[in-house]
């Protein structure tokens, strides 16, 4: 975590108001209000430090403070004395002394109040800082109005944080007399906005945080400083949040865990009865009115005072009336969602089971209405066994199944609540690999693994064959994504005894294992052998094997099968399919929900870089699911983006962490491209022909057609043409194993670069505006205008469509291109601001001047000077402050359509 003080996010105003208050010494008294937890002592400390030359005096004040009379004005002039010794101080301090503890007249507050300030007044310029100014004693409140009469215009402020009582206390009614006499002014210290929000987790996640943890966590706190923080804190102490590519995401099918009680500002729970009822408002809150009579039951307590308690609680604004809250049935909530679940969190495990079963029976006997949000599911969870299991079982269950359910990750709790309460082998087997099941269509893979693993533990399973076939094959699923390689070649081996008992089955699961493990040529043969037996296989496992069989079969470019499954969306298929799919589908053709490669692939190709991005973090950000494939070319995708934008640190780290056995090679190409843009062209070549050793090793086609096509264009540029050609052959070899547009278009492109082949070229035009993704258009553009054909047309139609992506590296290269060729790059003014932004990345990435001298096509001498020109005119003083600006969006780094 950083040391800066997030809280401070969206104060400058604030700050700067209160600054103007005490240079204006006719007003002595400034009040900041706000809630508990607002970031009032953050805003004093901030005060204190810009609040130079004049005298500083803190005071923090405690709820103690109120009952002795005179006790904050005692206070005040000890911390005086202490700091600046004065033995009018020290009388002043004896006669409150022997006022306190009795109500003093008027004529003694006044006698007090003017003592008081021919000390303060003699220390001038003096300003005074009181945090938590709500404990402040009746006696000291009276005395500030008459005091803050003889401090105008005596260079003395006294600035007060509180919260206003809306029961107008003597605190508030002094402040209120004061602001009518011109004496005060006043501020609210207001929740964060989203923005203000987003910016604080900035600084203290030390990541950009994406828009789902921003939602869930200001919808969480409302705003609240330090609930925000403290959520933050949470989250990622429990994996909630994950950090991808320098952003924080929220972790799918995470919901904010709870903060400490301690952590929730303003939360008192020494009040016996209070607390209690507290307590049972976060369990019976979503019951709404018949919160309160749940709650009186519970408590063997009337109405009256439950009532009364819940007004309590509503004045300190812990609780909220809804504003449709109906008048004769009152109900309340949580002003703060994270408070309730703070307070919840709280709550012992017992009196959790005995809260919840009191309304589960109110709920079944019909004294309170049932409703069909889940709600009963929830109690029934909490409450266990005290609530009549075998029932219990039947209605969890019964909203588990429910379909209205079925995108609500509330099911995995049901369903492991419905499990613990099974009373025989068979009913918990059952709901078992329900729970399996579920944690698997919510990509919950480990939890999903260790249902199924508990259920094949005890030897075979009492389940139908069917279901039986499906818990194996989501477990071979689920051991991929966990990593777990060993198991999958125990699997491949047939020396596991959970297998089904049907060899179809078996050896269809041994082959989508063989798949798992990156064997696709070997699975392939096998998979191919069930083309005319789908029918024959249960309908999920057949589901799967036609879609591993799909992909083994465009990996290796083997032979298709014709009858390729319409609800398939394999990223394979999207990448082939035309671009009449709208970037806003959620579905395929048969209406089942896209995967996160899928949907980063319509945007990618849409050149909705931006929302891509967003897609790539959470599904990388997430377990990883039952695609392998998909994955990593999720991983690819989004490593071709930033290498664009120019984030070639970030996109080498996201290579790293996208290795593990899966199509690497294709990582050895996104990894050539980086190194090749930075100007080392030979490591980059050593890239690509590991790469390419590495897929006929492993008998993979797929991807082999970048590697094939940029081996050629270094090859050419090397003048060797007999080895460049060569590659030419072989890539046209690929390209028709393949059948791809995609191959085709890199054959058409390097014939046209590397033999000069005019027809080719024109071919690949017309191809690359059929295919309609911008990026694809731009580098083939590219390449084809450096051979000098329609020179001029295509390289402005590539920096053009470059720029609608912010891909300001790539722009920056081809801008020398086309000096080289000619052509006059457009928009002076914008290739300066450009050149900038690049180079802010780049120094933020950690690039030395020599690789940024690479970059640009230009000396080291040039770069130091473009370095100097942009912290001069930015105020940056060094690479860290310009690394720090970038993260949190004070610099700029493109048009909008990039990556922070």
């Amino acid at each position: 975590m950083t040391d800066e003080r997030p809280s401070l996010v969206g104060r400058d105003d604030l700050v700067r108001d209160v600054l103007d208050v005490i240079a204006d010494d006719s007003v002595p008294v400034m009040a900041l209000l706000g809630t508990a937890g607002i970031g009032s002592s953050a805003l004093l400390e901030a005060l204190s430090a810009r609040g130079r030359p004049a005298r500083l005096v803190r005071l923090r004040l405690a709820e103690g403070d109120r009952l002795t009379t005179f006790c904050a004005a005692h206070r005040l002039l000890a911390s005086v004395a202490s700091a600046h010794s004065g033995a009018v101080a020290s009388s002043v301090m004896t006669a409150l002394a022997k006022s306190g503890g009795r109500t003093a007249g008027q004529a003694t507050e006044r006698r007090l109040a003017v003592a008081m300030s021919m000390v303060l007044r003699r220390l001038a310029p003096l300003v005074i800082l009181v945090d938590d100014a709500h404990w402040a004693d009746d006696g000291s409140a009276e005395l500030l109005p008459i005091l803050a009469e003889h401090l105008a215009g005596a260079e003395c402020t006294i600035v007060t944080a509180m919260r206003r009582d809306h029961a107008r206390d003597a605190r508030s009614q002094a402040l209120d007399r004061m602001l009518r006499r011109g004496l005060a002014r006043s501020r609210s210290i207001r929740p964060f906005t989203a923005q203000q929000s987003a910016a604080a987790l900035a600084r203290v996640l030390g990541a950009v945080p994406d828009a789902s943890v921003v939602t869930a966590l200001h919808d969480a706190s409302r705003g609240n400083p330090a609930l925000l923080l403290a959520s933050a804190a949470a989250c990622r102490q429990t994996g909630a949040i994950r950090f991808v590519d320098r952003h924080a995401v929220l972790r799918r099918g995470s919901s904010v865990p709870p903060v400490s009680i301690d952590a929730v500002p303003g939360l008192r729970t020494t009040d016996g009865f209070r607390w209690r009822v507290i307590k049972c408002m976060a369990t019976y809150e979503s019951l709404g009115a018949d919160a309160v009579e749940l709650t009186g039951r519970a408590l063997s307590a009337s109405t009256d005072r439950v009532l009364e308690a819940l007004a309590d609680l509503e004045a300190d604004r812990t609780l909220r009336r809804p504003r449709t809250a109906d008048h004769e049935r009152p109900s309340w909530r949580f002003s703060l969602p994270a408070a309730r679940e703070a307070v919840r969190a709280a709550v012992g495990p017992f009196e959790r089971r005995l809260l919840a079963s009191s309304a589960v029976n109110a709920l079944r006997t019909g004294d309170v209405p049932q409703r069909n949000d889940g709600v009963l599911a929830d109690l029934l969870v909490e409450a266990g066994t005290l609530a009549d299991p075998a029932r219990s079982i039947g209605e969890l269950l019964s909203h588990a199944t429910d379909e209205s359910f079925d995108d609500d990750p509330r099911v995995m709790r049901w369903l492991a609540a419905a499990a613990s309460l099974a009373p025989t082998r068979q009913q918990r087997a059952a709901v078992l690999a329900e729970h399996c099941a579920a944690c698997f269509r919510h990509g919950r893979m480990a939890e999903a693994e260790r249902s199924a693993r508990t259920v094949f533990e005890s030897g075979p399973p009492p389940l139908p064959e069917p279901q039986w076939i499906l818990l194996a094959l989501h477990r071979v699923l689920a051991l991929a994504s966990c990593g777990e390689k060993s198991e999958l070649q125990r699997i491949i081996d047939l020396s596991v005894d959970w297998l089904p008992p049907d060899r179809r089955h078996r050896w269809l699961i041994r082959a989508i294992a063989l798949c798992l493990l990156n064997r696709w040529a070997e699975a392939g043969s096998e998979l191919r052998r069930y083309r005319s037996q789908w029918t024959e296989v249960v309908p999920s496992a057949a589901w799967w094997g036609r879609s591993f069989d799909f992909t083994a079969t465009i990996l290796c470019g083997a032979e298709r099968d014709r009858a390729v499954p319409p609800h398939h969306s394999s990223l394979l298929a999207l990448v082939e399919s035309t671009p009449a799919r709208k970037a806003n589908e959620p579905t395929d053709s048969a209406g089942c929900r896209l995967s996160d490669a899928d949907r980063f692939q319509v945007q990618w190709s849409a050149g909705n870089w931006d929302q891509a991005m967003r897609i790539a973090r959470n599904g990388i950000g997430g377990e990883p699911g039952a695609d392998p494939v998909g994955r990593l070319f999720l991983h690819h995708g989004a490593i071709q983006v930033l290498t664009a934008q120019g984030w070639v640190g970030r996109a080498r780290n996201l290579v790293a962490e996208a290795r593990c056995g899966q199509l690497e090679h294709v990582l050895d190409h996104a990894e050539a491209t980086v190194v090749r843009l930075l100007g080392d062209g030979d490591s980059a070549y050593d890239l690509l022909r590991s790469g390419l050793h590495r897929a006929e090793a492993e008998a993979i086609v797929f991807g082999t057609e970048t590697l094939l096509a940029d081996m050629a264009y270094h090859q050419a540029r090397h003048d060797e043409h007999e080895q460049a050609e060569r590659s030419l052959r072989r890539l046209a070899r690929v390209a028709d194993e393949l059948g791809t547009d995609k191959a085709r278009l890199e054959l058409l492109v390097a014939r046209a670069t590397v033999l000069g082949d005019p027809r080719s070229a024109e071919a690949a035009i017309a191809l690359a505006r059929e295919r309609s993704s911008p990026f694809e258009r731009a580098v083939a553009f590219s390449r084809i205008a450096q051979t000098g054909l329609r020179t001029q047309e295509l390289f402005l139609d590539a920096y053009c469509l470059l720029g609608q992506l912010g891909a300001l590296l790539w722009r920056a290269r081809l801008r020398r291109h086309m000096q080289d060729h000619d052509v006059s790059v457009p928009g002076r003014s914008e290739t300066l601001r450009e050149n900038e932004q690049l180079l802010a990345v780049l120094v933020t990435e950690g690039l030395s001047n020599r690789q940024l001298a690479a970059v640009f096509g230009t000396s080291e001498k040039s770069v130091a000077a473009r370095l100097s020109r942009m912290f001069t005119r930015s105020g940056f003083r060094s690479r860290v402050e310009l690394a720090a600006a970038m993260l949190t969006g004070d610099f700029p780094t493109g048009s909008g359509n990039g990556s922070r």
